[in-house]
């Protein structure tokens, strides 16, 4: 404990030191979101970002004048919203309790414990600005942090509500259930339909998302082909590390993927907060007519918005988390034999249940063809091995041989086939 005593007096030492500590505090627990983002320092209000979308084809020269090339301006505004905190505490019993003594005779508000608590709350509520700049709904009757602007994804859904992200427009495709034993399969399908455009991004995506991706890429043995230089950022497996995943703190059930390039086209506007020229918010202790309490104020101003959203910049996806999804998968999907003739060969395929409820019906057909199993339990189908099914050709006569082997349950949306060939020689 009086390490920590020592760690407050030691910060508090400077009234200065110590207002632009509390200052930098929202910027420093937002960092590691818009470390990938394009901050737009010193913004108060609107920020009005355009852009020229030509369009139109090279033709065959012509002496006559016959326009038709179409340059469309598109613009972005960037909005800040001006956010203040305001509170009082009363930090009597906390410095009783470790000095076991009464407060100084000096101000309240110069203590050195009063300035730690008031670092403590600014930590509290920068750290609530992080969910801001995902989900954020913006509501200037609200008190949550929240309702301070909006965030990405609700953007998203308002230009997907006025039709301007749409599937037609190429900027949205719609995912379905996203669970451990597809998440990898989906995200490159995502990264498959964006536009060309897009030669590099990131990849956002909520911590359960890209939780699931990772239990999936290990699975899959890659051996660890996508990691990043400084081992905690991902590669998307299958784009050549030209798809980022990035996954930070706020995104939780946004219900969105976005892909984009973040420091070109996700922009944060702050004022504020920061070092320097951006530290121009207020931040003040004061007595509030009480002599037994200490009031805390501060403020900044900050909002985010896209540069652009059309496809040549931005995809995006929706989708549902189901980690219960009953899914089923057999390796090999197609079985090859060769024999000469009256020669047994065998073949094992492996099915792999997931979340599975009812038995598994086996069947096979084709001439020569047997398998060593009929039924299947779910128990044992989502065993960490699965269950192996051993198909067995037997054939006297030489010739080319087409057999089928399906698993089917009754129950659960499960129908699957290997398709067998054996070729026998004399």
């Amino acid at each position: 404990m009086a390490d920590k005593i020592q760690l407050a007096e030691a910060l508090a030492t400077s009234g200065t030191k110590y207002a632009a500590t509390a200052l930098q505090m929202p910027r420093t627990l937002i960092n590691a979101n818009i470390r990938h983002m394009n901050v737009v320092s010193g913004l108060r209000g609107k920020f009005v970002q355009g852009s020229i979308k030509e369009t139109g084809n090279y033709k065959p020269y012509a002496t006559t004048w016959s326009p038709s090339g179409v340059a469309d301006i598109q613009s972005r505004t960037l909005e800040t919203y001006h956010l203040q905190y305001e509170s009082e505490f009363d930090p009597e019993p906390l410095f009783t309790t470790i000095y076991s003594r009464p407060l100084d005779k000096i101000p309240m508000i110069n203590q050195s414990m009063v300035k730690e608590i008031a670092v403590a709350k600014m930590k509290t509520i920068s750290e609530n600005m992080n969910p801001c700049i995902w989900k954020g709904v913006r509501d200037e009757n609200s008190t949550t942090s929240l309702a301070n602007f909006d965030g990405f994804a609700t953007i998203i859904a308002a230009e997907r509500a006025a039709g301007n992200i749409s599937l037609t427009n190429g900027n949205l495709i719609t995912l379905g259930g996203i669970n451990k034993y597809n998440a990898g399969v989906k995200l490159q399908l995502l990264w498959n339909k964006r536009s060309k455009e897009i030669k590099s991004a990131d990849m956002f995506v909520e911590d359960m998302v890209f939780t699931m991706y990772d239990q999936w890429y290990r699975d899959q043995n890659f051996n660890n082909a996508n990691t990043d230089t400084d081992g905690v950022q991902y590669y998307l497996i299958g784009t050549e590390k030209k798809c980022r995943l990035v996954s930070e703190v706020g995104m939780e059930g946004m219900g969105y993927v976005i892909v984009t390039d973040g420091k070109n086209n996700m922009m944060v506007g702050v004022d504020g907060i920061g070092t320097g020229a951006d530290a121009t918010g207020s931040f003040q202790l004061f007595n509030p007519g009480n002599p037994k309490v200490v009031g805390l104020f501060t403020d900044c101003w900050m909002g985010v918005q896209f540069a652009r959203i059309d496809k040549e910049m931005l995809m995006t996806a929706s989708y549902n988390l189901n980690d219960e999804t009953v899914y089923a998968t057999v390796d090999p999907e197609t079985a090859t034999i060769t024999a000469t003739t009256s020669e047994t060969k065998t073949v094992a395929v492996v099915l792999q249940g997931y979340n599975l409820t009812s038995s598994i019906t086996v069947t096979i057909s084709g001439n020569g063809y047997s398998c060593n199993k009929s039924t299947i339990l779910a128990s044992a189908a989502n065993a960490a091995n699965g269950v192996t099914a051993t198909v067995t050709f037997t054939n006297a006569t030489a010739g080319t041989y087409a057999g089928v082997l399906r698993f089917v349950s009754a129950t659960d949306d499960v129908d699957l086939t290997v398709n067998l060939s054996a070729t026998v020689t004399d």
